[in-house]
């Protein structure tokens, strides 16, 4: 009898998270920087994403992306609570609790225009990459962008070892009638007596004790759905290029701005040796084991079509983009190679223009009317750097945001709330960025406060502090708890001071407040 989890850890629910590699903003983004024609994405857009866990990104490009939804997660917890969220924000949105194998067999499913998966492909079976395969055979339109994110060769070589042995433990030694931290903590345990023992294969790997060393600061949440499940298939590049090949899914390029700059990750060396390939799947392949890329965020295009380099400079330049920090913007990135110091001679021009105007979002073709002696070649430069870190992010045309503003509200009313009595959502809708802004439990609160009137640092601590010291609860400073309300309520006016000085204009320029 097969059981309905498919081999899936599903004692406890999956983590709360957001990623923008999801977003269909940012996905045609990407893939118009590395220079591929990519889908015009308006209200009759659909999109899919399989295993979407707790739901939070899908919910949330529902919310704040114009277009139909649809996914499906077998977990039933993990489609309740993705419908919820689409309820709450009242959005077009369909979520399934079908196992990859139903969805393929559903009759009422629409051609999309984008098909994703994070973090699911080296985590299910054989079989289930092949239907997910003939899912994107079946229903993804041509021209339309399929998203797969996973672990890979050779990156991920030094921790294979340790999930096999923390799920070696937990398949055949470990209690099902366990909670999931006491799981993991024996998983853990047993690989660490087993190094402790001195094994061989320790002395030639030394690198593997500090390797389980590390695994043991993440959340066990996580862990036990990363590590305890039945399937786990780590694959190379192209392997998987080859898997997705039968369902006319070609390569395009990595969701990761840094790597449309090879200087960002490559030695001089490896740049020359790269250009003399001129196979793509060997290219990719062979940058891999430069980088010793150990997770991949791959987008793939059913026929791609290449821009040339007038259509690539010109869709760029009108993507609007705006800041998502008012913080001071140092001209340093973090590389593979290590941490970068870059010297773009166009840096404090571009983050004054950005600035003015209130944050509000802008397109570069108008900094270049302006600025005639700006080289393109050194904005898109920053583009890419200052996007790969976050400190800005494409949006969408003004006819878009008016359309889901109302969605973005109620969602984020929803949020602000649970945040109330829960951390576990620790993002807003924004209808500019079609995604989601990093937003923590008390500054949602602020938000809700702020909405309501309280525009002033004692108005936002009374909401604050009356929410906190109703549950009992007390802040943590340093990580020491802070007990006496005078400690709190100072710690609270100077949360909520750099809430109305430093996050406010942001959380404006995105249309949160």
């Amino acid at each position: 009898m097969n059981e309905w989890n498919d081999g899936y850890f599903t004692s406890d629910t999956y983590t709360y998270g957001y990623y923008r590699e999801l977003s269909p903003t940012f996905q045609r983004f990407m893939l118009i920087l590395r220079g591929f024609e990519a889908p015009e994405l308006d209200e009759n857009s659909v999109h899919c994403e399989l295993g979407f866990g707790q739901g939070v990104s899908v919910a949330i490009h529902a919310a704040s992306k114009p277009g139909k939804y649809y996914g499906t997660d077998f977990n039933p917890s993990h489609a309740a609570h993705a419908n919820k969220l689409a309820k709450a924000a009242e959005c077009n949105a369909k979520f399934f609790d079908d196992s990859f194998e139903q969805m393929l067999n559903r009759e009422d499913l629409p051609q999309f225009d984008s098909i994703s998966l994070h973090g699911i492909w080296s985590w299910i079976s054989t079989e289930n990459q092949h239907i997910v395969v003939e899912f994107a055979r079946r229903f993804l339109k041509s021209g339309g962008v399929f998203y797969n994110s996973y672990n890979c060769f050779p990156g991920w070589a030094p921790n294979s070892p340790i999930r096999e042995m923390l799920n070696l433990y937990d398949k055949y030694a470990g209690s099902n009638n366990a909670n999931t931290y006491k799981r993991v903590e024996a998983a853990l345990k047993f690989a660490e007596d087993l190094l402790a023992a001195k094994p061989i294969y320790a002395a030639k790997v030394p690198g593997i004790t500090a390797t389980l060393e590390s695994t043991k600061k993440y959340d066990h949440n996580y862990l036990a759905h990363e590590y305890l499940n039945r399937y786990w298939t780590c694959m190379y590049f192209s392997e998987v290029a080859e898997i997705l090949s039968a369902a006319k899914l070609e390569f395009a390029c990595t969701a990761l701005p840094a790597d449309a700059i090879d200087q960002m990750n490559l030695t001089s060396d490896a740049i020359k040796f790269l250009s003399t390939i001129e196979n793509p799947i060997i290219k990719e392949q062979a940058r891999d084991y430069f980088v010793n890329s150990q997770f991949r965020k791959d987008l793939y295009i059913r026929g791609t079509r290449k821009l040339n380099s007038v259509e690539r400079m010109k869709q760029l330049l009108n993507i609007p983009f705006v800041l998502t920090t008012t913080d001071k913007i140092e001209k340093k990135c973090k590389t593979v190679l290590g941490e970068m110091t870059f010297n773009n001679p166009n840096f404090d021009a571009v983050m004054e223009y950005l600035v003015s105007d209130n944050y509000r979002p802008k397109k570069f073709a108008d900094l270049l009317k302006d600025h005639p002696e700006i080289i393109f070649t050194n904005l898109e430069q920053l583009i890419v750097i200052l996007t790969n870190t976050g400190s800005i992010m494409p949006c969408q045309e003004q006819s878009s945001i008016d359309k889901v503003k109302k969605n973005c509200d109620k969602l984020n009313a929803y949020l602000c709330q649970r945040a109330e009595n829960s951390t576990d959502i620790t993002f807003l809708a924004s209808p500019v960025l079609g995604g989601a802004l990093s937003v923590g439990r008390f500054q949602q609160i602020f938000v809700q406060s702020y909405k309501s009137g309280k525009e002033d640092v004692d108005g936002l601590v009374k909401d604050a502090w009356g929410i906190l010291e109703a549950q009992n609860q007390r802040l943590l400073k340093e990580g020491k708890t802070l007990e006496t309300p005078e400690e709190n309520i100072n710690e609270f006016k100077s949360m909520a001071t750099e809430f109305l000085e430093k996050r406010l204009p942001i959380l404006k320029s995105l249309q949160i407040i």
